[in-house]
């Protein structure tokens, strides 16, 4: 058989071998098509490249073109029928023994891209051939690329690369698992820590160093919400779902949770079970509204029910409202913890009216820290002691000194609403002391025990 009968016959098997792993490839959901060089690069911030020169290079990590890729498949099988005439000559010179040049080819990571000889290599591959030789351009790129990267991962991989370039994290603490499965994720990552970084300026006074920033936010935000996660087993119930999407979405329920526990929820004692529950759905069904991701349902259901939310909860808000009113540092001996969560930042909204009201009467702006003490000391306190006074706090076991606080200044405003009179705190906390009396009368009483 002549050289060119048989060059011709391997084509056509070339070609059949091609339309085959065409079909598996798509029903094992798979790709088959080369990597277009001109689009991964688009894709990544290089950071230089150099000539290698000669090099023996495997065939089988050239999985890309620079030209061709709608020519040839992922193996270097050709699809189209125009390809025929120049992979003929190739393969029929090479049954003539006949010396050919080195292909050119671009070096991207563990893989390669052809910049010219697509042929040469197809025909070599479909050969049996393991190495080929060539001049080698290898373009330094941010993150390992091998034969088994997709495209639509590159813009993933390029982010992740980007937020450890900016955040060291992966120096700065190696165990890290932050890893996000969508496009933009990592940049909601970072506007997280420019947050955190901003609240810990404002704690300190002053400029807070990036790094330290980082540091703070991983170990005293995410950290702790992941750890949890790992706790309850929750990642392991969601494939190609990672922690760090679990956090991100974790930290959007939490957000509507407070906001809608400062917003819905009244401060009564006891808050009952069905205003939670109401509440917690309301922040879920906000949360499914912005991201509706369909296996996050069950997530929503699930963490609706766990108490370990609103302790996380708590801790951001008590957090947050040290950070603004620098308690610990003007008042050391003041105690103002809450056990509902959202009410630290009622506590907070007072402070900035009882500011206001400070600076109408005294015709100038007041300072926070002027303020928070002024407030502890005239209407947060005076009504503390009323409490401890009447000892309305035994009779709500769970509760704090903090949460009666709340309730009476909420339940003293209703009064002024309906009542349509002046009602002092004294009259509010008499009221809630009632309240307390009546659900102890109405509580079933235990029998005698028989002697």
């Amino acid at each position: 058989m002549s050289f060119n009968k048989q060059a011709e016959l391997d084509f056509e098997r070339a070609r059949r071998k091609a339309f085959w792993r065409k079909i598996f490839t798509w029903m094992g959901g798979d790709t088959n098509d080369l990597l277009p060089f001109d689009d991964v690069r688009e894709k990544l911030h290089i950071k230089g490249q150099y000539y290698q020169g000669l090099k023996e290079v495997p065939i089988d990590k050239i999985v890309g073109s620079s030209g061709r890729y709608r020519d040839f498949d992922r193996a270097f099988l050709p699809i189209q029928s125009r390809t025929r005439s120049r992979w003929v000559n190739i393969d029929r010179a090479h049954y003539a023994h006949v010396d050919l040049p080195p292909v050119e080819l671009y070096k991207m990571g563990d893989i390669y891209f052809v910049k010219d000889g697509n042929h040469r290599v197809s025909v070599a591959r479909q050969r049996g051939q393991e190495f080929i030789d060539a001049y080698v351009v290898e373009i330094v790129v941010p993150f390992p690329i091998t034969e088994d990267t997709r495209i639509n991962e590159l813009a993933l991989q390029q982010e992740r690369a980007d937020f450890f370039d900016q955040t060291h994290l992966d120096q700065l603490r190696p165990d890290n698992q932050i890893e996000t499965s969508s496009v933009g994720q990592y940049t909601k990552l970072l506007d997280h820590i420019e947050v955190h970084r901003w609240y810990l300026g404002e704690q300190h006074k002053q400029e807070v160093h990036y790094q330290e920033a980082v540091l703070s936010w991983y170990d005293s935000v995410y950290l702790p919400v992941v750890t949890e996660l790992r706790k309850q087993d929750i990642a392991s119930e969601y494939k190609n779902t990672t922690e760090t999407d679990l956090y991100l979405w974790i930290t959007k329920f939490i957000y509507y949770l407070r906001q809608t526990y400062r917003d819905e929820i009244v401060t009564e004692i006891p808050v009952d079970e069905p205003s939670i529950k109401a509440v917690k759905t309301e922040a879920a069904r906000q949360t499914m509204q912005e991201q509706p991701v369909p296996q996050l349902r069950k997530l929503a259901s699930m963490i609706s029910k766990a108490d370990w939310m609103d302790g996380i909860i708590l801790n951001q808000g008590r957090a947050e409202f040290l950070r603004q009113t620098e308690f610990n540092r003007l008042l050391q001996e003041a105690v103002i913890e809450t056990s509902i969560p959202g009410q630290y930042e009622k506590l907070l909204e007072h402070i900035r009216v009882h500011r206001w009201y400070l600076g109408e009467q005294r015709g100038r702006e007041v300072s926070m820290e002027d303020a928070v003490i002024s407030w502890y000391t005239n209407v947060y306190l005076p009504l503390v002691t009323i409490i401890r006074e009447q000892d309305i706090l035994a009779d709500f076991p769970g509760r704090t000194e903090t949460d009666l606080y709340l309730w009476i200044i909420s339940h003293q405003w209703y009064l002024r609403e309906n009542l349509g009179r002046d009602v002092s705190v004294e009259e509010a906390a008499e009221q809630l002391a009632g309240y307390s009396s009546v659900q102890q009368a109405k509580a079933p009483k235990k029998s005698p025990k028989q002697d």
